[in-house]
C-alpha cells in the first residue's frame, strides 16, 4: 500500500503498562490505519507527557476519515463503519473494542478525532512510569 510510517514517540517515554498488551494496542491501531487509509498515505505515531501524570499517545492517518455518526460507535464490539469494505479487508470488528478494553484496564482513556476526507487520529492515555 506504500504507506509512510512516521514514529515520533520519544525514546525516553515510559508508561506503567503490560508491554505485550501495549504492543497489541499499537498493532491494532497501526494495522487499521494502514488497512483503511489511503494508498500511498501516511500513518503517524506520537506521544507526550501530560501534567496529570499520564502519557497521551496517538496513531493517526490521512485516510478517508470516519463519519461523525460513527465516531462514538467505533469502539463497540463488531461495529464496522463501512461493512462492505470491512469484509474485503478481513478482520472481526473487535480490534478497537480490544484497544479500549486494554487501555481502560490500565486506568487510561481512549478517544478519536476524525474529519471525513482528512483522516483520523486515535488517542489513548496510560499512567506514566515514575
Amino acid at each position: 500500500r506504500q504507506i509512510a510510517l512516521e514514529n515520533s514517540i520519544p525514546e525516553n517515554m515510559e508508561a506503567m503498562a503490560d508491554g505485550d498488551r501495549l504492543q497489541q494496542v499499537f498493532f491494532n491501531l497501526v494495522d487499521n490505519a494502514i488497512k483503511y487509509g489511503r494508498t500511498q498515505g501516511r500513518v503517524f505515531l506520537g506521544a507526550r507527557p501530560r501534567e496529570d501524570g499520564m502519557i497521551e499517545a496517538w496513531v493517526g492517518d490521512n485516510g478517508p476519515g470516519i463519519p461523525a455518526e460513527s465516531v462514538e460507535r467505533v469502539f463497540e464490539r463488531f461495529y464496522r463503519v463501512d461493512k462492505a469494505r470491512s469484509r474485503e479487508q478481513g478482520g472481526t470488528g473487535l480490534g478497537l473494542a480490544i484497544v479500549k478494553h486494554i487501555v481502560q484496564s490500565h486506568r487510561g482513556e481512549v478517544w478519536l478525532k476524525s474529519e471525513v476526507g482528512a483522516g483520523s487520529i486515535f488517542y489513548f492515555t496510560l499512567p506514566r512510569a515514575s
